[in-house]
């Protein structure tokens, strides 16, 4: 149940943070760039970032 927790409460930080992002970008770029696209990117992005900074399994 922990682990469930800690998923979804990092899944709501993604969301949190694709929305800060988009509205951080100017005006022109946000009607110009499908909301899907930068949302995605932004998500990809996080989780790349994120995935650095996990501590690898122990062994």
């Amino acid at each position: 149940m922990d682990r469930l927790l800690r998923t979804v409460g990092r899944c709501a930080l993604a969301f949190l943070l694709a929305l800060g992002a988009l509205a951080l970008l100017p005006r022109a770029v946000r009607d110009a760039v499908p909301r899907t696209v930068i949302g995605g990117a932004v998500i990809v992005l996080v989780a790349l970032v994120g995935g650095r900074w996990t501590p690898g399994r122990s062994r």
